[in-house]
Protein backbone atom coordinates (compact mmCIF):
# COMPACT_ATOMS: atom_id res chain seq x y z
CA UNK A 1 0.00 0.00 0.00
CA UNK A 2 1.14 3.67 -0.73
CA UNK A 3 0.19 6.23 1.71
CA UNK A 4 0.33 9.60 -0.41
CA UNK A 5 0.16 11.57 2.89
CA UNK A 6 3.81 12.65 3.32
CA UNK A 7 4.42 13.13 -0.03
CA UNK A 8 1.12 15.47 -0.76
CA UNK A 9 1.05 16.88 2.69
CA UNK A 10 0.43 20.88 3.22
CA UNK A 11 -0.47 20.37 7.02
CA UNK A 12 -4.05 20.24 6.79
CA UNK A 13 -5.91 17.91 9.45
CA UNK A 14 -5.63 14.39 9.14
CA UNK A 15 -9.57 14.18 8.40
CA UNK A 16 -9.54 16.96 5.63
CA UNK A 17 -7.81 14.91 3.33
CA UNK A 18 -9.10 12.15 0.60
CA UNK A 19 -8.85 8.09 0.76
CA UNK A 20 -9.47 6.33 -2.40
CA UNK A 21 -9.96 2.65 -2.12
CA UNK A 22 -9.93 0.04 -5.37
CA UNK A 23 -11.40 -3.13 -4.47
CA UNK A 24 -10.17 -5.56 -7.26
CA UNK A 25 -12.76 -7.90 -8.40
CA UNK A 26 -11.90 -10.74 -11.38
CA UNK A 27 -9.02 -8.70 -12.71
CA UNK A 28 -5.79 -8.58 -10.48
CA UNK A 29 -3.46 -6.03 -11.20
CA UNK A 30 -0.10 -6.13 -9.00
CA UNK A 31 0.88 -2.29 -9.10
CA UNK A 32 -0.99 1.07 -10.15
CA UNK A 33 -0.25 4.58 -10.81
CA UNK A 34 -1.22 7.57 -9.70
CA UNK A 35 -0.63 10.68 -11.36
CA UNK A 36 -1.52 14.01 -9.59
CA UNK A 37 -1.98 16.84 -12.78
CA UNK A 38 -1.30 19.72 -10.55
CA UNK A 39 1.74 18.90 -9.34
CA UNK A 40 2.92 16.17 -12.95
CA UNK A 41 4.11 13.60 -10.36
CA UNK A 42 3.34 9.67 -10.63
CA UNK A 43 3.62 7.31 -7.48
CA UNK A 44 3.02 3.58 -7.68
CA UNK A 45 1.16 1.77 -5.81
CA UNK A 46 0.87 -2.23 -4.32
CA UNK A 47 -2.41 -3.90 -3.59
CA UNK A 48 -2.93 -4.77 0.00
CA UNK A 49 -3.51 -8.24 1.82
CA UNK A 50 -7.47 -7.35 0.70
CA UNK A 51 -6.49 -6.88 -3.11
CA UNK A 52 -7.49 -3.22 -2.62
CA UNK A 53 -5.29 -0.28 -3.46
CA UNK A 54 -5.94 2.00 -0.37
CA UNK A 55 -4.78 5.59 -1.75
CA UNK A 56 -4.81 8.19 0.91
CA UNK A 57 -4.42 11.97 -0.04
CA UNK A 58 -3.47 15.33 1.81
CA UNK A 59 -3.63 18.87 0.74
CA UNK A 60 -4.36 21.30 -1.48
CA UNK A 61 -8.38 20.48 -2.25
CA UNK A 62 -10.31 20.58 -4.62
CA UNK A 63 -7.74 18.54 -6.90
CA UNK A 64 -7.61 16.73 -10.24
CA UNK A 65 -6.27 12.77 -9.09
CA UNK A 66 -6.01 10.59 -12.55
CA UNK A 67 -4.92 6.76 -11.95
CA UNK A 68 -4.77 3.48 -13.55
CA UNK A 69 -3.20 0.00 -14.69
CA UNK A 70 -1.20 -1.16 -17.21
CA UNK A 71 -1.34 -4.92 -16.77
CA UNK A 72 -2.74 -7.29 -17.11
CA UNK A 73 -5.02 -4.56 -19.27
CA UNK A 74 -4.69 -1.00 -19.64
CA UNK A 75 -7.53 1.06 -17.49
CA UNK A 76 -7.90 4.43 -15.93
CA UNK A 77 -10.03 6.60 -13.95
CA UNK A 78 -10.46 10.43 -12.79
CA UNK A 79 -11.30 12.18 -9.74
CA UNK A 80 -12.21 15.30 -8.71
CA UNK A 81 -10.75 15.38 -5.01
CA UNK A 82 -12.49 17.25 -2.57
CA UNK A 83 -11.63 17.61 1.74
CA UNK A 84 -13.20 14.29 3.72
CA UNK A 85 -14.10 12.00 0.50
CA UNK A 86 -13.84 8.52 0.98
CA UNK A 87 -14.67 6.91 -2.07
CA UNK A 88 -14.84 3.06 -2.59
CA UNK A 89 -14.92 1.43 -6.04
CA UNK A 90 -15.46 -2.28 -7.08
CA UNK A 91 -14.04 -3.35 -10.46
CA UNK A 92 -12.83 -5.47 -12.73
CA UNK A 93 -11.19 -2.53 -14.63
CA UNK A 94 -13.41 -2.88 -17.47
CA UNK A 95 -17.16 -3.31 -17.84
CA UNK A 96 -18.27 -2.77 -14.10
CA UNK A 97 -17.44 -0.35 -11.27
CA UNK A 98 -19.28 0.27 -8.29
CA UNK A 99 -19.24 3.73 -6.28
CA UNK A 100 -20.01 3.83 -2.72
CA UNK A 101 -18.69 6.37 0.35
CA UNK A 102 -18.44 10.29 0.48
CA UNK A 103 -17.34 11.67 -2.85
CA UNK A 104 -18.84 8.43 -4.49
CA UNK A 105 -21.74 10.54 -6.96
CA UNK A 106 -18.73 12.64 -8.25
CA UNK A 107 -16.67 9.64 -9.38
CA UNK A 108 -19.42 8.02 -10.91
CA UNK A 109 -20.66 10.76 -12.84
CA UNK A 110 -16.60 11.23 -14.40
CA UNK A 111 -16.15 7.65 -15.05
CA UNK A 112 -19.65 7.65 -16.94
CA UNK A 113 -18.55 10.69 -19.05
CA UNK A 114 -15.24 8.73 -19.41
CA UNK A 115 -17.18 5.12 -20.38
CA UNK A 116 -19.46 7.24 -23.25
CA UNK A 117 -16.23 8.79 -24.66
CA UNK A 118 -14.48 5.05 -24.76
CA UNK A 119 -17.57 3.31 -26.15
CA UNK A 120 -17.97 6.08 -28.81
CA UNK A 121 -14.55 5.61 -30.13
CA UNK A 122 -14.41 2.15 -30.23
CA UNK A 123 -17.26 2.03 -32.54
CA UNK A 124 -16.29 4.31 -34.71
CA UNK A 125 -15.57 3.41 -38.15
CA UNK A 126 -11.69 4.76 -38.53
CA UNK A 127 -12.05 4.42 -42.00
CA UNK A 128 -15.03 5.79 -43.72
CA UNK A 129 -15.71 8.38 -40.44
CA UNK A 130 -16.85 12.00 -42.27
CA UNK A 131 -16.35 14.86 -40.20
CA UNK A 132 -19.61 15.77 -40.18
CA UNK A 133 -20.20 12.20 -38.18
CA UNK A 134 -17.61 13.00 -36.19
CA UNK A 135 -18.63 16.47 -34.99
CA UNK A 136 -22.37 14.78 -34.18
CA UNK A 137 -20.51 12.10 -32.34
CA UNK A 138 -18.90 14.87 -30.10
CA UNK A 139 -21.51 16.93 -29.66
CA UNK A 140 -23.57 14.18 -28.54
CA UNK A 141 -21.33 12.91 -25.98
CA UNK A 142 -20.93 16.77 -25.25
CA UNK A 143 -24.92 17.29 -24.45
CA UNK A 144 -24.54 13.60 -22.53
CA UNK A 145 -22.40 14.45 -19.95
CA UNK A 146 -24.13 17.85 -19.50
CA UNK A 147 -27.29 16.00 -19.21
CA UNK A 148 -26.18 13.78 -16.90
CA UNK A 149 -24.63 16.11 -14.45
CA UNK A 150 -27.80 17.81 -14.20
CA UNK A 151 -29.60 14.51 -13.51
CA UNK A 152 -26.67 13.87 -11.21
CA UNK A 153 -27.44 17.51 -9.13
CA UNK A 154 -28.37 15.34 -5.91
CA UNK A 155 -25.57 13.21 -5.59
CA UNK A 156 -22.15 15.75 -6.08
CA UNK A 157 -21.39 18.14 -3.88
CA UNK A 158 -22.70 21.97 -4.58
CA UNK A 159 -18.24 23.31 -5.40
CA UNK A 160 -17.92 19.97 -8.21
CA UNK A 161 -21.63 21.11 -9.47
CA UNK A 162 -21.08 24.48 -10.33
CA UNK A 163 -17.48 23.60 -11.73
CA UNK A 164 -18.33 20.70 -13.95
CA UNK A 165 -21.60 23.26 -15.58
CA UNK A 166 -19.19 25.51 -17.12
CA UNK A 167 -15.92 22.61 -17.63
CA UNK A 168 -18.72 20.57 -19.63
CA UNK A 169 -19.71 23.51 -21.98
CA UNK A 170 -15.90 24.33 -22.96
CA UNK A 171 -15.07 20.67 -22.87
CA UNK A 172 -18.00 19.94 -25.66
CA UNK A 173 -17.30 23.33 -27.38
CA UNK A 174 -13.34 22.16 -27.72
CA UNK A 175 -13.94 19.09 -29.04
CA UNK A 176 -16.24 20.57 -31.46
CA UNK A 177 -14.10 23.04 -33.11
CA UNK A 178 -11.32 20.46 -32.95
CA UNK A 179 -12.62 18.13 -35.16
CA UNK A 180 -10.64 19.33 -38.33
CA UNK A 181 -7.23 18.77 -36.19
CA UNK A 182 -8.59 15.13 -34.99
CA UNK A 183 -9.26 14.51 -38.85
CA UNK A 184 -5.72 15.57 -40.09
CA UNK A 185 -3.25 14.08 -36.94
CA UNK A 186 -5.49 11.01 -37.02
CA UNK A 187 -7.11 10.14 -40.07
CA UNK A 188 -4.46 12.08 -42.20
CA UNK A 189 -6.90 13.67 -44.21
CA UNK A 190 -6.57 17.13 -45.65
CA UNK A 191 -7.55 20.16 -43.57
CA UNK A 192 -10.05 20.94 -46.49
CA UNK A 193 -11.78 17.98 -46.68
CA UNK A 194 -12.24 17.74 -42.89
CA UNK A 195 -14.70 20.63 -41.67
CA UNK A 196 -18.11 19.98 -41.15
CA UNK A 197 -21.37 21.78 -42.00
CA UNK A 198 -22.05 24.79 -40.36
CA UNK A 199 -18.24 24.47 -38.38
CA UNK A 200 -17.53 28.16 -38.84
CA UNK A 201 -20.39 29.37 -36.98
CA UNK A 202 -20.06 27.47 -34.14
CA UNK A 203 -17.46 30.03 -32.05
CA UNK A 204 -20.45 32.30 -31.42
CA UNK A 205 -21.94 33.73 -28.29
CA UNK A 206 -18.26 33.00 -26.66
CA UNK A 207 -17.40 34.84 -23.76
CA UNK A 208 -14.43 37.10 -23.27
CA UNK A 209 -14.47 37.04 -19.53
CA UNK A 210 -11.90 37.38 -16.86
CA UNK A 211 -14.28 36.16 -14.46
CA UNK A 212 -14.19 32.54 -15.55
CA UNK A 213 -10.22 31.95 -16.23
CA UNK A 214 -10.49 30.00 -12.35
CA UNK A 215 -12.38 27.44 -14.61
CA UNK A 216 -9.54 25.02 -15.58
CA UNK A 217 -11.76 23.74 -18.87
CA UNK A 218 -12.68 28.01 -19.89
CA UNK A 219 -8.58 28.66 -19.75
CA UNK A 220 -7.60 25.70 -21.62
CA UNK A 221 -10.34 26.24 -24.13
CA UNK A 222 -9.39 30.14 -24.97
CA UNK A 223 -5.76 29.33 -24.74
CA UNK A 224 -5.72 26.56 -26.91
CA UNK A 225 -9.18 25.42 -28.80
CA UNK A 226 -10.01 28.42 -29.91
CA UNK A 227 -6.64 30.03 -30.77
CA UNK A 228 -6.40 26.93 -33.51
CA UNK A 229 -9.87 27.41 -34.73
CA UNK A 230 -9.14 30.96 -35.42
CA UNK A 231 -6.20 29.89 -37.67
CA UNK A 232 -7.88 27.16 -39.60
CA UNK A 233 -10.74 30.24 -40.21
CA UNK A 234 -8.05 32.62 -41.24
CA UNK A 235 -6.36 29.91 -43.67
CA UNK A 236 -9.39 28.86 -45.13
CA UNK A 237 -10.32 32.74 -46.02
CA UNK A 238 -7.27 33.24 -47.41
CA UNK A 239 -7.50 29.72 -49.29
CA UNK A 240 -3.99 28.43 -48.16
CA UNK A 241 -5.86 25.98 -45.43
CA UNK A 242 -4.06 23.08 -47.19
CA UNK A 243 -0.68 25.08 -47.66
CA UNK A 244 2.03 23.81 -45.08
CA UNK A 245 2.66 25.97 -42.71
CA UNK A 246 6.09 25.82 -40.25
CA UNK A 247 5.60 25.39 -36.23
CA UNK A 248 6.77 28.97 -35.90
CA UNK A 249 4.93 30.86 -38.29
CA UNK A 250 1.77 28.91 -37.11
CA UNK A 251 2.69 30.53 -33.09
CA UNK A 252 3.26 33.44 -34.43
CA UNK A 253 0.30 33.44 -36.48
CA UNK A 254 -2.13 32.47 -33.62
CA UNK A 255 -0.13 35.27 -31.63
CA UNK A 256 -2.00 37.70 -33.66
CA UNK A 257 -5.17 36.68 -34.16
CA UNK A 258 -5.61 35.85 -30.33
CA UNK A 259 -4.28 39.53 -29.75
CA UNK A 260 -6.89 40.88 -32.27
CA UNK A 261 -9.84 38.89 -30.93
CA UNK A 262 -9.34 38.64 -27.14
CA UNK A 263 -9.10 40.96 -24.35
CA UNK A 264 -8.14 41.44 -20.87
CA UNK A 265 -6.88 39.05 -18.71
CA UNK A 266 -7.73 35.84 -20.94
CA UNK A 267 -5.85 38.00 -23.69
CA UNK A 268 -2.60 37.79 -21.81
CA UNK A 269 -3.21 33.99 -20.33
CA UNK A 270 -3.62 33.02 -24.03
CA UNK A 271 -1.00 34.67 -25.68
CA UNK A 272 1.46 33.48 -22.80
CA UNK A 273 0.37 29.67 -23.90
CA UNK A 274 0.28 30.05 -27.53
CA UNK A 275 4.72 32.03 -26.81
CA UNK A 276 5.39 29.05 -24.00
CA UNK A 277 3.97 26.29 -27.11
CA UNK A 278 6.05 28.00 -29.59
CA UNK A 279 9.28 28.25 -27.23
CA UNK A 280 9.05 24.41 -26.74
CA UNK A 281 8.56 23.43 -30.16
CA UNK A 282 10.96 25.86 -31.95
CA UNK A 283 14.55 24.39 -33.17
CA UNK A 284 15.34 28.26 -31.38
CA UNK A 285 14.00 30.33 -29.42
CA UNK A 286 15.07 33.72 -29.99
CA UNK A 287 12.94 33.63 -33.44
CA UNK A 288 10.43 34.33 -30.53
CA UNK A 289 12.37 37.06 -28.82
CA UNK A 290 11.25 39.78 -30.34
CA UNK A 291 7.31 39.29 -29.98
CA UNK A 292 8.12 37.89 -26.91
CA UNK A 293 8.93 41.61 -25.30
CA UNK A 294 6.32 43.09 -27.25
CA UNK A 295 3.95 40.28 -25.16
CA UNK A 296 5.66 41.68 -22.10
CA UNK A 297 5.39 45.56 -22.95
CA UNK A 298 1.65 45.29 -23.62
CA UNK A 299 -0.42 43.02 -22.46
CA UNK A 300 1.44 40.88 -20.08
CA UNK A 301 0.05 40.37 -16.34
CA UNK A 302 2.73 39.92 -13.47
CA UNK A 303 2.42 36.63 -13.29
CA UNK A 304 1.86 35.70 -17.39
CA UNK A 305 5.13 37.58 -17.45
CA UNK A 306 7.27 35.52 -15.11
CA UNK A 307 5.74 31.97 -16.45
CA UNK A 308 7.12 33.44 -20.25
CA UNK A 309 10.76 34.85 -19.12
CA UNK A 310 11.11 31.48 -17.19
CA UNK A 311 9.99 29.43 -20.07
CA UNK A 312 11.87 31.16 -22.77
CA UNK A 313 15.25 31.00 -20.81
CA UNK A 314 15.22 26.87 -20.06
CA UNK A 315 13.97 25.84 -23.47
CA UNK A 316 16.90 28.31 -24.45
CA UNK A 317 19.42 26.14 -22.91
CA UNK A 318 18.11 22.91 -25.26
CA UNK A 319 17.98 25.19 -28.52
CA UNK A 320 19.64 23.53 -31.81
CA UNK A 321 23.36 24.38 -32.01
CA UNK A 322 23.58 24.26 -27.99
CA UNK A 323 25.48 22.23 -25.67
CA UNK A 324 23.33 19.62 -23.66
CA UNK A 325 22.94 19.81 -20.24
CA UNK A 326 25.60 17.58 -18.42
CA UNK A 327 24.49 14.28 -16.61
CA UNK A 328 25.39 10.79 -15.28
CA UNK A 329 22.80 8.34 -15.36
CA UNK A 330 23.12 4.43 -14.25
CA UNK A 331 22.17 2.00 -16.63
CA UNK A 332 20.67 -1.87 -16.40
CA UNK A 333 24.22 -3.01 -15.12
CA UNK A 334 24.89 -0.25 -12.62
CA UNK A 335 27.09 1.20 -14.77
CA UNK A 336 27.85 5.14 -15.18
CA UNK A 337 26.77 6.80 -18.53
CA UNK A 338 27.12 10.36 -19.78
CA UNK A 339 27.09 12.11 -23.05
CA UNK A 340 30.77 11.85 -23.36
CA UNK A 341 30.74 8.41 -24.15
CA UNK A 342 29.53 8.76 -27.17
CA UNK A 343 31.34 11.52 -28.49
CA UNK A 344 32.07 12.18 -32.27
CA UNK A 345 28.56 9.59 -32.72
CA UNK A 346 25.27 10.86 -33.20
CA UNK A 347 23.01 10.12 -30.44
CA UNK A 348 19.05 9.82 -30.81
CA UNK A 349 17.70 9.86 -27.46
CA UNK A 350 14.23 8.60 -26.45
CA UNK A 351 12.51 10.13 -23.29
CA UNK A 352 10.27 7.23 -21.98
CA UNK A 353 7.96 5.75 -19.29
CA UNK A 354 6.87 2.14 -18.57
CA UNK A 355 3.10 3.53 -17.49
CA UNK A 356 3.36 5.52 -21.34
CA UNK A 357 1.21 3.86 -23.73
CA UNK A 358 2.60 5.97 -26.73
CA UNK A 359 6.24 5.48 -25.62
CA UNK A 360 5.94 1.82 -25.52
CA UNK A 361 3.97 1.14 -29.18
CA UNK A 362 7.13 3.18 -30.63
CA UNK A 363 9.33 1.02 -28.44
CA UNK A 364 7.74 -1.70 -30.10
CA UNK A 365 6.82 -0.69 -33.12
CA UNK A 366 9.08 1.81 -34.46
CA UNK A 367 12.16 1.34 -32.64
CA UNK A 368 13.35 -2.02 -33.87
CA UNK A 369 12.70 -0.99 -37.78
CA UNK A 370 14.29 2.46 -36.89
CA UNK A 371 17.71 0.20 -35.13
CA UNK A 372 17.38 -2.13 -38.14
CA UNK A 373 18.39 1.03 -40.74
CA UNK A 374 21.30 1.99 -38.80
CA UNK A 375 22.29 -1.79 -37.59
CA UNK A 376 25.51 -1.42 -39.48
CA UNK A 377 26.58 1.85 -38.19
CA UNK A 378 28.45 2.24 -35.47
CA UNK A 379 28.08 6.26 -35.72
CA UNK A 380 24.39 6.28 -34.16
CA UNK A 381 23.59 5.25 -30.66
CA UNK A 382 20.00 4.91 -29.55
CA UNK A 383 20.11 6.28 -25.69
CA UNK A 384 16.68 5.46 -23.89
CA UNK A 385 15.95 7.69 -20.51
CA UNK A 386 13.58 6.67 -18.55
CA UNK A 387 11.51 8.59 -16.04
CA UNK A 388 10.41 5.87 -13.99
CA UNK A 389 10.06 6.10 -10.41
CA UNK A 390 10.54 2.47 -9.98
CA UNK A 391 13.75 1.05 -11.21
CA UNK A 392 11.90 -2.88 -11.63
CA UNK A 393 9.10 -1.41 -13.87
CA UNK A 394 11.58 0.47 -15.80
CA UNK A 395 13.31 -2.78 -16.46
CA UNK A 396 10.35 -5.16 -16.97
CA UNK A 397 8.90 -2.95 -19.79
CA UNK A 398 12.52 -2.88 -21.48
CA UNK A 399 12.57 -6.80 -21.17
CA UNK A 400 8.64 -6.88 -22.58
CA UNK A 401 9.45 -4.74 -25.42
CA UNK A 402 12.53 -6.05 -26.45
CA UNK A 403 14.44 -2.76 -26.69
CA UNK A 404 17.70 -2.77 -27.97
CA UNK A 405 19.93 0.28 -27.19
CA UNK A 406 21.60 2.59 -23.87
CA UNK A 407 18.86 2.25 -21.29
CA UNK A 408 19.18 4.40 -18.32
CA UNK A 409 16.91 6.00 -15.52
CA UNK A 410 16.55 9.45 -14.34
CA UNK A 411 13.77 8.44 -11.89
CA UNK A 412 11.27 11.09 -11.06
CA UNK A 413 8.55 11.34 -13.64
CA UNK A 414 8.45 14.61 -15.03
CA UNK A 415 10.27 16.38 -11.74
CA UNK A 416 13.49 13.74 -13.11
CA UNK A 417 16.55 15.97 -12.70
CA UNK A 418 17.62 14.78 -16.50
CA UNK A 419 13.99 15.22 -17.95
CA UNK A 420 13.74 18.78 -16.17
CA UNK A 421 17.48 19.96 -17.77
CA UNK A 422 15.64 19.23 -21.08
CA UNK A 423 12.99 20.69 -20.89
CA UNK A 424 10.40 17.33 -20.87
CA UNK A 425 7.28 17.94 -20.17
CA UNK A 426 5.63 14.94 -21.67
CA UNK A 427 6.49 12.06 -23.07
CA UNK A 428 7.69 10.43 -25.81
CA UNK A 429 10.17 13.43 -26.26
CA UNK A 430 12.91 12.71 -28.69
CA UNK A 431 16.29 14.65 -29.25
CA UNK A 432 19.14 14.18 -31.30
CA UNK A 433 22.55 15.05 -30.72
CA UNK A 434 24.96 15.69 -34.15
CA UNK A 435 28.76 14.16 -33.94
CA UNK A 436 30.06 18.20 -32.65
CA UNK A 437 28.23 16.76 -29.08
CA UNK A 438 25.72 20.13 -30.14
CA UNK A 439 21.82 19.59 -30.18
CA UNK A 440 20.41 18.85 -33.34
CA UNK A 441 17.38 18.61 -33.63
CA UNK A 442 15.26 19.69 -30.08
CA UNK A 443 12.21 18.19 -31.12
CA UNK A 444 12.79 14.96 -33.36
CA UNK A 445 10.02 12.96 -35.09
CA UNK A 446 9.34 9.68 -33.68
CA UNK A 447 10.99 6.17 -34.27
CA UNK A 448 7.97 5.38 -36.42
CA UNK A 449 7.75 8.43 -38.94
CA UNK A 450 9.55 8.40 -42.01
CA UNK A 451 11.62 11.41 -41.54
CA UNK A 452 13.38 9.87 -38.81
CA UNK A 453 16.01 7.91 -40.59
CA UNK A 454 16.10 11.27 -42.76
CA UNK A 455 17.37 13.39 -39.82
CA UNK A 456 19.33 10.81 -38.50
CA UNK A 457 21.25 10.86 -41.86
CA UNK A 458 21.31 14.33 -41.78
CA UNK A 459 23.10 14.85 -38.33
CA UNK A 460 25.62 12.05 -39.37
CA UNK A 461 26.35 13.65 -42.60
CA UNK A 462 26.55 17.40 -41.02
CA UNK A 463 30.04 18.73 -40.94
Amino acid sequence: MLCLSTAMSFGQKKDAGVTITIQQSTVKADSMWVLDPAKKDTYFAKPNAKGQFVLRFNGKFPADLRMGIDNPKKWQISFYAEPGDGVKIETDFGKTAKFSGKGAGKAEVMYQEAKANEIAFEKLDWKNVTANELLQMFTKLGQQAITNLKSSKAKVSPTFYKEQSMALIYKKLGAELTVPLFCKGYLGRKLSASIPDDYWGLDKDIPMDDQLLDNKAYLQFMAYSYPVFLRYKELFNKGTIDTPISREEGAKLDYRLVEKAYKGRVRSEALAAILKAGFNTAKDVEVFKPLMEEYLAKYATPKNAKEVETAYSNLGKTSVGKTPPYFILKDQQGKDVTLKDFAGKVIYMDFWASWCSPCRYEMKNGSPKLHAKFKENTDVVFLYVSIDDRADLWKKAIAEDHVEGVHVLSAGGFKSPVGRAFNIDGVPQYIIIGKDGKIFDNNAPRPSQDITQSKINEALSAK
